[in-house]
């Protein structure tokens, strides 16, 4: 079992990952864990999957991986599958948030006794450039998600989320979202089922990176929220056995 596990979900990020999974070794090297990196190869059409097996140096570092597109939350579960680490570390292959602060959130995990430290880019320490437009639907959906699924967090969007290994054995059971809301409905089931979660603020800088989001993403992630909201309050479903 190592200390750490992080998983990174990878579509076409050929041009992102070297430099992201480098920063995270440096990173990593400072805090004396024992830890391990996943990169999950999503159905990429791109070069990444040559890029992710000339990266293989050492045991540290595990590619995994499909042929079909799947999208972030299965590749995040089929990641997990591999993972020994105690504590789990999801983060994107991008650099949009610097990996040195999975300092603070491993010390919320340690000193706020919690079970799930989240990011967010809504807490007063937090910085956040985007473009207004993105800025605004972001805000948009995290108050949906509030208001619907009664999550007590200010953000769940943020790719950026460290477990304890437990919550994650016990919540994807439950998980049925695979793509546009992901993190909504795990967040919820983490917090049904009982888990603490903590927020701490990180610094987001899309510096001209940012997907453009059209219509047709916007009405998918709207009908996995709701499919989430009626899974929690019409038929229970989270409340079953899995």
């Amino acid at each position: 079992m190592r200390d750490i596990s992080i998983i990174i979900p990878a579509w076409n990020e050929a041009k992102n990952l070297p430099n992201r999974l480098l920063e995270i070794k440096n990173v990593m090297k400072d805090t004396l864990l024992d830890y391990e990196i996943i990169v999950v190869n999503d159905g990429s059409t791109d070069n990444t999957s040559e890029i992710c097996t000339k990266m293989v140096s050492d045991d540290r570092v595990k590619v995994v991986g499909y042929d079909k597109n799947m999208g972030k939350g299965f590749a995040l579960k089929h990641g997990f599958m591999y993972c020994k680490g105690e504590t789990v570390a999801f983060v994107d292959a991008d650099s949009d948030i610097p990996f040195s602060c999975i300092k603070s959130f491993l010390t919320a995990l340690k000193e706020n006794d919690s079970d799930v430290v989240i990011g967010s880019k809504y807490l007063p320490n937090s910085k956040f450039e985007s473009p207004l437009g993105r800025k605004i639907l972001s805000r948009a959906y995290n108050l949906l998600v509030r208001l619907l699924l009664k999550v007590k967090v200010s953000d769940t969007q943020v790719g950026f989320k460290v477990f304890k290994r437990r919550v994650l054995e016990d919540v994807f059971s439950r998980i049925l979202v695979k793509r546009f809301a992901f993190d909504a409905e795990l967040l919820t089931v983490a917090q049904m089922r009982g888990y603490s979660i903590s927020e701490v603020p990180v610094e987001v800088n899309h510096d001209g990176r940012v997907k453009s989001v059209n219509a047709l993403e916007i009405l998918k992630m709207l009908r996995d929220t709701l499919a989430v909201f009626f899974r929690r309050y019409i038929v229970r479903y989270y409340d079953r056995k899995p």
